[in-house]
């Protein structure tokens, strides 16, 4: 996962990184989704991630999550639940189709209890951090002061 962001500021070796909503919005492909969702546009968030050599207050910074990580939480969050549920269904289908979707259903509730579980506690590590890929565009000292 890849996502633009501004850096802030720096403190104790630690870029916060302002990414989404604002203006970010305006140039998203997915913006009308966001809207028809919550009916109102993401608000900034704040990232706090390790910086790069050079990097200053004011930059736009490319910021990605690892591949790795990418591909687990995916996995954990959408296929998890899928595979449960399936596997409810099958587990509880010799009883009949009843007993089948309340094993379907019940495959799926425990898949979603262990998907926001596991990304709570994923959420955590620090190889699940946002980090700065590139620099973008720096920002020069008049910019600042503007």
């Amino acid at each position: 996962m890849i996502q633009r962001g501004v850096v802030q500021e720096i403190v104790n070796g630690e870029a916060k990184v302002a990414v989404g909503g604002g203006s970010g919005c305006n140039v998203c492909a997915a913006k009308d989704s966001c809207v028809a969702i919550t009916g109102t546009r993401p608000e900034e968030k704040i990232i706090t991630t390790g910086t790069l050599p050079g990097i200053s207050a004011g930059d736009i910074v490319e910021l990605e999550l690892p591949v790795a990580a990418t591909l687990q939480i995916i996995f954990i969050t959408l296929v998890l639940p899928v595979i449960l549920l399936i596997a409810g269904y099958f587990i509880m289908l010799e009883g009949g189709p009843m007993y089948g979707a309340i094993g379907a259903f019940s495959g799926l509730v425990a898949g979603l209890i262990i998907a926001v579980s596991a990304n709570r506690t994923m959420g955590k590590r620090p190889s699940y951090r946002m980090r700065i890929a590139k620099i973008v565009a720096k920002c020069t000292e008049q910019e600042v002061v503007e």
